[in-house]
């Protein structure tokens, strides 16, 4: 925070802070060769994620006070100092200083919280098959003239807020946006992806979507490495309730099959066999199992 390497419980801040006026990165390191054991780490995609993090201060007006290098030693340093030896998320955040002017702040804070987390990858992780019953929400995705949502911005996240609980309130477990003109956005926290006819179709950047470094790297990696056709245009609410499979793809969703939409039951098989066979590559790649993609790695 700011600097140190403190313990959780003494990174505090007034309450008076404008902590709503942030921006964050979301980010994981895998454990080297079996994501599901112990041992040494990698961060997974550390130079997009970070490029990204640029970009949101750009869009919201932050000055970031330290240079890309510094926050890899920083965010390093912090998770040697914790010690872990298993998978591990990574969120940067930054907000004005209280008392700095606020929207035209010059003074920022810095924090890298580290923390283990449980994958629902790698082969036969029982998380992965959980039946997951979604909705398209009444609520729709925040337009680009209202907030910026290709920046990832505390702000946004309201948004997803409201969608996720009225998705809980209605006994579902997720949420799908649409945007404003009324063609499929995104999930609440992740990106979507549908597959049909063999074929995986993700909405644009213009469909009021975050730019998602896990989309971006789905939409190299599926036909370059796994021969899967890859389509990026709008899809239509039909569409998605037709669709063959689908599934959530970001930092935090890694991969998520989503079982129905609106009690629509998707495809004769769950998880798809597309969905499945993307997950377990996926899973290698993060393990540094796959030569060609070892430069996504930034090892701890």
């Amino acid at each position: 925070m700011n600097g140190e390497v403190i313990r959780t419980e003494e990174a505090l801040v007034s309450v008076m802070e404008p902590i709503y006026l942030g921006i964050f990165e979301g980010i994981k390191a895998y454990v080297e060769g079996d994501i599901l054991g112990e041992g040494r780490l990698n961060i997974f995609q550390w130079k997009p994620h970070i490029d990204r993090l640029w970009r949101s201060a750009a869009v919201c007006g932050i000055k970031i006070p330290y240079t890309k290098e510094e926050l890899l030693e920083t965010t390093r340093e912090t998770i040697r100092a914790n010690g872990f030896r298993t998978n591990v998320y990574i969120q940067p955040r930054i907000w004005p200083k209280a008392g700095t002017g606020r929207y035209l702040a010059e003074e920022f804070h810095v924090v890298i919280p580290v923390w283990r987390f449980e994958t629902r990858l790698g082969r036969d992780n029982p998380r992965f098959s959980q039946e997951r019953r979604f909705m398209v929400s009444s609520w729709r995705r925040i337009s680009s003239d209202a907030l910026p949502p290709q920046a990832k911005a505390w702000a946004n996240y309201a948004n997803s807020g409201l969608a996720a609980r009225e998705a809980r309130r209605l006994g579902y477990d997720g949420a799908i946006f649409l945007d404003r003109r009324g063609f499929v956005s995104e999930g609440t926290g992740a990106c979507l992806m549908i597959v049909r006819d063999g074929k995986v179709i993700t909405p644009p950047v213009t469909a009021s979507i975050l730019e998602s470094i896990t989309r971006g790297t789905f939409l190299r990696m599926l036909p370059e490495d796994l021969g899967i056709p890859v389509e990026v245009r709008d899809i239509t609410r039909v569409e998605l309730y037709a669709s063959d499979e689908a599934f959530l793809c970001g930092t935090g969703a890694e991969v998520t099959p989503i079982t129905s939409v609106e009690d629509i039951p998707l495809g004769e098989e769950y998880p798809g066999p597309i969905t499945r066979r993307i997950a377990e590559y996926y899973a290698e790649v993060l393990a540094g199992n796959v030569e060609k993609r070892r430069g996504w790695l930034t090892p701890v």
